[in-house]
């Protein structure tokens, strides 16, 4: 049974399809559902750019020997209230949620904690670690950086030589009875996934965000494929800012690179032939119990107050909401269905094709009147990915 595309598909079909590539790619279960559940968040949350669409992206680095999922992160040296992780270069979700937890058990303990991982693959979208904490109720701070010649997404500015990755910075703030705040922001203009989504569904993007190989502004997806590059965190007027916060996040991030003599950057695909020296980069997972500092509940309070406090004031700007509640807000319209862009339901296709998996995708039920094909039919175990 092929996809119909146009439809949603239920979470737990993406889920078991999403595990399937990573067991058949040579994952452990553990591992592959971290993955899998990782993906379909994103999905959820309303970000795409980092959901199961990355499913091919992965492959590929498996085929050309980049990725290897099999992999299982060591923990290499620890101390009190830090850890150094080597990931051998697998899923870069599970190595840094196993950072996560470590870093989260030791801040329970004495306060602060942090966790360096390296030789990491794609991490994903970090604001889930950074929720994840927060709901543990911690303050986390979690990074993933590469810097150096050719490296990653963005350009130096004024250039269109490419020097950055995307380098994003998630913060998790626990409040209370309410959805953690989460600043999740890529220091480029745009995410480097959102470029993709912006190409397979044939739209352009904002002004302002890329440009050309000859350094010139472009709104075409192609043009950033084609040589050009990404801008960094405040474009033309103040890219030195962003430009600095992606650098920090390289230098830090490379935390996990002294002493290592076989370096690799965090999910980073980098040209043959391209200078190696003064390359960073890796991942950093820094974690700070508030009840260390004071009474850890009212710390939640405060913050919730807060969080209020912006949507009173901003009442007349629908455009502001509390960092991580547009994530909220989207996890509860997709609760029954994810709509897929078609290219990533016909690169899905392809995939399980090539790997030998069913890629039958039932029919969601009608959930919103005048909206969904009354004609859906609930799913089966027929219609379930295997």
């Amino acid at each position: 049974m092929h996809l119909p595309i146009g439809n949603p598909v239920a979470p737990d079909v993406l889920r078991s399809f999403s595990t399937a590539v990573c067991r058949r790619m040579g994952a452990d279960t553990d591992v592959a559902t971290e993955v899998a559940d990782h993906l379909v968040d994103a999905d959820l949350a309303g970000h795409p750019s980092h959901g199961v669409m990355r499913l091919t992206q992965y492959f590929d680095e498996w085929e050309r020997g980049d990725l290897a999922p099999q992999a299982r992160p060591r923990l290499l040296r620890d101390g009190p209230g830090t850890a150094l992780f080597d990931a051998a270069r697998g899923f870069g979700h599970f190595s840094t949620m196993v950072a996560s937890q470590w870093a989260a058990a030791q801040a329970e303990r004495q306060g602060v904690a942090i966790a360096a991982v390296r030789h990491s693959g794609h991490t994903g979208r970090l604001g889930t670690y950074a929720e994840h904490l927060a709901r543990r109720g911690l303050v986390a701070i979690v990074l993933v950086g590469a810097a150096g010649h050719s490296v990653g997404a963005a350009v130096l500015p004024g250039t269109s030589t490419r020097f950055l990755a995307a380098n994003p910075w998630a913060i998790g703030i626990p409040a209370e009875r309410r959805a953690p705040v989460v600043v999740d922001v890529s220091t480029t203009m745009l995410a480097e996934g959102k470029i993709t989504v912006a190409r397979e569904n044939g739209q352009s993007l904002p002004p302002g965000c890329i440009v050309d190989a000859d350094a010139r502004d472009s709104r075409a997806p192609e043009e950033y494929f084609n040589g050009g590059g990404l801008l960094p965190l405040g474009g033309h007027t103040a890219g030195h800012k962003g430009f600095g916060l992606g650098l920090a996040a390289a230098l830090i991030g490379s935390l996990a690179m002294i002493g290592d003599s076989e370096p690799t950057l965090a999910g980073s695909q980098i040209p043959t032939g391209a200078d190696p020296r003064g390359r960073a980069g890796g991942v950093a997972v820094i974690v700070v119990n508030p009840a260390a500092l004071g009474d850890g509940a009212l710390y939640a309070h405060q913050v919730a107050q807060t969080a209020t406090a912006v949507g009173r004031a901003a009442v007349n700007a629908s455009h502001v909401q509390v960092p991580g509640a547009p994530e909220a807000a989207a996890r509860q319209r997709h609760t029954h269905g994810i709509r897929l862009a078609d290219a990533t339901h016909r690169a899905l296709q392809e995939l399980g094709t090539r790997l030998g998996i069913a890629t039958g995708y039932g029919r969601m039920p009608s959930r919103r009147r005048g909206t969904e094909n009354s004609s859906s039919t609930e799913e089966t175990d027929h219609d379930r990915l295997g």
